[in-house]
C-alpha cells in the first residue's frame, strides 16, 4: 500500500500548501483526484514520488518509508511529456536509461518501432506521452502517478492510453493515483474519486 500520513508542505516564505494530508492507495486499485488548479496536487505528486520530501509527515510504501535507495517504485508521468525528456536524446537511448527494452510493454502502448531512432521533437505529444509511459511502467514500478497525463491528448489518444493503463493496472496489480481537472474521466477510469479538498485543511 501506498500512504501518506500527516503529509504538509509549503515553499519557503509562503503559506502551507499540503497541511495534514492522508491518503491511501492498495495495489491494483485506481483513485481519482481532483481540484482546483493551483491547490497542491502535483506538489503531493512529487512528494509520493519521492521527488520532494514533506516538511511534516511522511509516505510510506508496503510499509517502508521514504527516501528510498535505487528504482523508486514509485512513478510520475507528467502532463507536458516534452519537459521531462533530453531533448538532445533518441527516443530509444531515453527508454533504455531506465531498463532494457520491453517489447511487449512498448506493443500495449502502440509504440512503432521505428520511432525509437527518433528525437523527441519529431513525435506528437501523443506518441510521446506513450514513451514517458513505458520508460515510467519498469517491472519494479508498484505505483504510478498520473497528473494530468492526457490533458493535452485528443480524445481518442487518451482513451487508447487509458485502456492500456487499466490492462497493466490488471496485469501487473499496479495502484494508480489519476490527477486531474476532468472529473468525468476519473469518475469513468477509477475506482474511487476524491475532491482534493476533503484531503487536508489548511
Amino acid at each position: 500500500m501506498l500512504e501518506a500520513r500527516e503529509v504538509s508542505y509549503r515553499y519557503r516564505n509562503h503559506p502551507w500548501l499540503l497541511q495534514h494530508v492522508n491518503l491511501q492507495i492498495h495495489p491494483g486499485e485506481v483513485v481519482g483526484l481532483y481540484g482546483k488548479s493551483g491547490a497542491g496536487k502535483t506538489t503531493l505528486a512529487t512528494i509520493l514520488a519521492g521527488l520532494k520530501q514533506p516538511k511534516q509527515g511522511f509516505i510510506q510504501i508496503d510499509g517502508h518509508s521514504y527516501p528510498m535507495e535505487g528504482f523508486h517504485p514509485v512513478q510520475l508521468v507528467w502532463q507536458l511529456p516534452e519537459k521531462v525528456v533530453n531533448p538532445k536524446w533518441r527516443m530509444k537511448k531515453i527508454l533504455t536509461e531506465a531498463g532494457p527494452l520491453d517489447s511487449d510493454l512498448l506493443a500495449m502502448l502502440g509504440i512503432n518501432k521505428t520511432w525509437l531512432n527518433r528525437y523527441p521533437s519529431e513525435l506528437s505529444g501523443g506518441e510521446l506521452q506513450r514513451f514517458c509511459l513505458a520508460r515510467a511502467l519498469g517491472p519494479k514500478t508498484k505505483y504510478l502517478i498520473a497528473d494530468e497525463m492526457t490533458t493535452m491528448l485528443d480524445a481518442i489518444t487518451q482513451a487508447q492510453i487509458w485502456h492500456t493503463v487499466l490492462e497493466l493496472v490488471q496485469q501487473r496489480n499496479i495502484g494508480i493515483l489519476a490527477i486531474s481537472h476532468d472529473s468525468s474521466l476519473l469518475e469513468r477510469v477509477c475506482d474511487r474519486v476524491i475532491n482534493f479538498d476533503t484531503l487536508h485543511s489548511v
